[in-house]
C-alpha cells in the first residue's frame, strides 16, 4: 500500500501583495531618478563632446588659414542682381543706434558668406557636406537655393544637436536642419528680447539699442569684440585679437531656444548654414536661461509673434556648456555671476576675471 502526503499550497494574501507591490513602487521610486540622473550625465558629456569637435574644428582652421572661423553675413560685399549690374542693396552695412532694422537682410547671398558652422565642416570629417555647397554668383535678392544652401541645409548634422534639446530633426517639411549652438559675437547693445526694451543696466547693457546686424553688435567693436566676428567688412579674427586670453573667453555655447519653440522661434527659424547674423547661429553677453525656465511672456511678443532671443542656455539641469578659446568646454551654472560671465563673453575688455565666482 502506498501512502501519499499531501501539503496544501500557501497563496499570497491580499495584505501581503499590497505590501509586495508597496515596496517595489518605492524602490522604483528610488532608483528612477538616479536612472534620469545618469541618462542626463550621459546626455551632457556627449553635448561636451560635441563642442570640443566645434572647438577643435576651430583650432584646426585657424592653424590652416590664421584666423578663427569668420562668421556669417547678409547679402555680399559683391552683391549683383539677377543680370550682373552691382547691387548696393545687397551690401547696405552701415547702421548705428538709434538707427534700427536698415541694413541688408536676413541671409547670404552665396556660401562664402554662411556662418561660421558650415567654414568648420571639413575639419569635423564632414567634407562631403561642404562640398554640397557651391560657389555661384551672389544675386541679390537671393535667388532659390543659391550656392546649394537647401543641400547643405537639408544634412542635420549629429554633432550640432545637444542630445538633452533634442535628436538631430529637419523642419519644413523635412527640408532643413537647424542647430543647437552658436558662435560668441561678443557685447550687445541694445535688448535682450527683441522689442521688449529690456536693456540692461550698465555694466550689463548699454543703450541706445541696435539691432544685430548695427556695426556696434558685429563682433569687432573695440573692448566688446567676440571670438566670432561678422564677414561683411573681412574681418578675420587672430588669436593675438584674445588680449583676455584663450582660456578666459567663450567661443561657442549652447542657445537658449524653450522646447515648445523648436524649430519655429527667432533664433530658431532658418538654415543651420544661411541665416546671416542672426540670432540662430550668434548669440552674445546676456546672462544664459535654462530653456525649461523660458515661460510666458517670453513666449510670444507683445504682438503674438516669435521672440528673439539674444542669450545662451540650454536644456541641461543647472547649467549649460561653453567651449573656451583654447578648446577646453566647461560646464557654467545659470547662477554664474552676470558680470563674470559678460567678461567671458568679451575677448579684449582687458578686466580682470575674479576666478572665486567661476
Amino acid at each position: 500500500m502506498s501512502i501519499y502526503w499531501s501539503r496544501k499550497r500557501r497563496a499570497f494574501t491580499l495584505v501581503e501583495l499590497l505590501v509586495v507591490i508597496a515596496i517595489i513602487g518605492i524602490l522604483v521610486g528610488l532608483l528612477l531618478p538616479a536612472v534620469q540622473a545618469a541618462r542626463e550625465a550621459a546626455r551632457r558629456m556627449q553635448c561636451q563632446n560635441n563642442m570640443k569637435q566645434i572647438s577643435l574644428a576651430s583650432l584646426n582652421l585657424e592653424s590652416a588659414y590664421q584666423h578663427y572661423p569668420q562668421g556669417p553675413m547678409d547679402g555680399d560685399p559683391e552683391a549683383v542682381t539677377s543680370s550682373g549690374s552691382a547691387n548696393p542693396a545687397g551690401y547696405n552695412y552701415v547702421e548705428l543706434p538709434p538707427a534700427y532694422g536698415g541694413t541688408t537682410c536676413c541671409r547670404a547671398a552665396t556660401r562664402r558668406g554662411w556662418n561660421q558652422f558650415y567654414k568648420i565642416l571639413p575639419y569635423m570629417e564632414q567634407d562631403v557636406v561642404y562640398q554640397l555647397g557651391r560657389d555661384d554668383p551672389p544675386i541679390w535678392p537671393n535667388v532659390p537655393n543659391n550656392g546649394g544652401e537647401d543641400q547643405v541645409a537639408g544634412v542635420a548634422i549629429a554633432t550640432f544637436f545637444c542630445p538633452s534639446h533634442r535628436a538631430p530633426t529637419l523642419y519644413n517639411n523635412g527640408l532643413v536642419a537647424r542647430i543647437d549652438y552658436a558662435g560668441c559675437g561678443g557685447f550687445f547693445q541694445g535688448e535682450m528680447h527683441e522689442g521688449f526694451g529690456d536693456i540692461p543696466a550698465p555694466p550689463l547693457g548699454l543703450a541706445p539699442r541696435g539691432d544685430e546686424r548695427g556695426n556696434v553688435n558685429q563682433g569687432n567693436t573695440p573692448k566688446r569684440k567676440g571670438a566670432i566676428a561678422w564677414a561683411g567688412f573681412g574681418v578675420k579674427r587672430r588669436l593675438a585679437e584674445f588680449r583676455d586670453g584663450m582660456s578666459n573667453s567663450i567661443a561657442y555655447a549652447e542657445k537658449c531656444i524653450p522646447t515648445e519653440r523648436q524649430g519655429t522661434d527667432g533664433g530658431d527659424n532658418e538654415r543651420w548654414n544661411n541665416s546671416g547674423w542672426d540670432e540662430d547661429c550668434i548669440r552674445w553677453h546676456f546672462p544664459p536661461v535654462a530653456n525649461a525656465t523660458v515661460v510666458a511672456p517670453y513666449v510670444a511678443t507683445p504682438t503674438g509673434g516669435s521672440v528673439w532671443r539674444r542669450m545662451f542656455g540650454s536644456s541641461h539641469a543647472g547649467g549649460l556648456n561653453a567651449t573656451l578659446g583654447d578648446g577646453s568646454v566647461r560646464l557654467y551654472s545659470f547662477n554664474v555671476d552676470a558680470n563674470l560671465w559678460r567678461q567671458l563673453c568679451i575677448i579684449d575688455d582687458g578686466e580682470v576675471l575674479d576666478a572665486t565666482k567661476l
